[in-house]
């Protein structure tokens, strides 16, 4: 019997010591984890309210308001610009201004619009169409202040006067591709003058009267992927986008005591009539494989991107689209602003292995150039 008693008492204590060694265990477990979580979330707090720039001032709704005020396009008549131009009369913009060179597809394009404001019972958006060469500066002064400060708006047909944009679209542009000893050195010269300079122009002509405003503004750059990462036979289109980036990461800075954004958008191939004027042109097959591994996307869908990002309340800096969009962007950051929570985080803890990552789409790079040159040399 005093057996059975010491053996339960043996029991006792040595349940009990395993219950305090699990119990040390899972407290030094607790605080462990405590001692991860807490500083984390800490460090994520300080991101989100301290290093991230601030958000626009005012309710959702009332942001949208102001922003869908006024748009300019350049490049409005067809592509992208279009595009866009058919978002914002969906998401009834007071005014959409039209920039572009041709008046046959301006007016084309202006009765379209007209017809689907119609067709979805808008009758609050104006549409106004300007023939402009985004390369002329002085001739974009000129549509700069009849389109900000004149009542006799023409074509736009409105007695009211004008506020200058709320949305800047730089849209227009254009490309070409071919090896570099292959291009004439004019195509430089053109592919500058036009993609980098056109909304350097356009820009200049505008912010004048933006800065005097009081509304909420946004200008919008459009990139390219190529304006992210050098590509077989862009020796000529890459550099007047990357020129972009630069161009912008510095205006934002400009304006950042303004109420006015700078965004960025990198479009990856879009069907629209420049892309297939430029496969028609002999875009060499190396440039094609490359390119066409990001897929090919229609202008409505990168315009409805690029607008929404456009009048968010916390504008993204960098517009991106699709997975290796989200990869380029996510490389290539810099030391230009970052906006969104999530693409922060993505950028501090990821930047390592998608640089890995990116060293196999290089390798493949290499090894489609290489079967290309093997194929013609055969």
């Amino acid at each position: 019997m005093l057996q059975d008693v010491e053996d339960a008492t043996t029991s006792l204590s040595q349940l009990n010591r395993s219950l305090g060694e699990q119990s040390v265990e899972g407290l030094s477990r607790g605080l462990m984890v405590a001692c991860i979580i807490i500083p984390t979330f800490c460090i994520l707090l300080f991101l989100l309210f301290c290093l991230l720039p601030k958000q626009r001032r005012g309710r959702q709704d009332e942001i949208h308001r102001q922003l869908l005020t006024h748009a300019v396009i350049t490049g409005g008549s067809t592509g992208i610009g279009y595009s866009i131009a058919r978002q914002l009369v969906q998401r009834k913009c007071k005014v959409i201004s039209l920039l572009a060179r041709g008046e046959t597809k301006l007016k084309a394009a202006k009765d379209e619009l007209e017809a689907l404001a119609k067709s979805i019972g808008n009758n609050e958006t104006k549409i106004c169409i300007y023939s402009a060469d985004i390369t002329n500066h002085s001739q974009l002064l000129g549509v700069a202040k009849e389109v900000c400060t004149m009542t006799n708006y023409g074509a736009c047909e409105n007695d009211q006067m004008l506020v200058p944009p709320t949305l800047l679209f730089n849209v227009a542009g254009t490309s070409s591709a071919n090896k570099f000893l292959d291009t004439d050195i004019e195509e430089f010269e053109k592919l500058m003058k036009v993609n980098y300079f056109g909304s350097v122009y356009t820009t200049r002509a505008f912010l004048p009267y933006m800065m005097n405003q009081k509304l909420k503004s946004t200008i919008v750059f459009t990139s390219s992927a190529a304006g992210q990462v050098g590509i077989f036979g862009f020796c000529a289109y890459s550099p007047t986008k990357y020129a972009l980036r630069g161009l912008a990461e510095a205006l934002q800075m400009e304006l950042s005591t303004h109420n006015i954004h700078v965004q960025m958008c990198f479009p990856p191939d879009t069907d629209t009539e420049g892309y297939k004027a430029e496969m028609e042109a002999g875009k060499p097959e190396e440039t094609h494989l490359i390119s066409e591994s990001a897929g090919l996307f229609q202008p409505d869908e990168v315009a409805k991107k690029m607008v929404l990002h456009s009048i968010d309340s916390r504008p993204a800096f960098a517009v991106y689209f699709g997975l290796e969009g989200w990869m380029l962007a996510t490389l290539t950051a810099g030391m230009s602003p970052v906006h969104t929570f999530l693409d922060a985080i993505c950028q501090i803890f990821l930047m390592g292995i998608l640089r890995l990552i990116s060293l196999f789409y290089l390798k493949d790079f290499r090894r489609m150039i290489s079967k290309v040159a093997k194929e013609k040399a055969e």
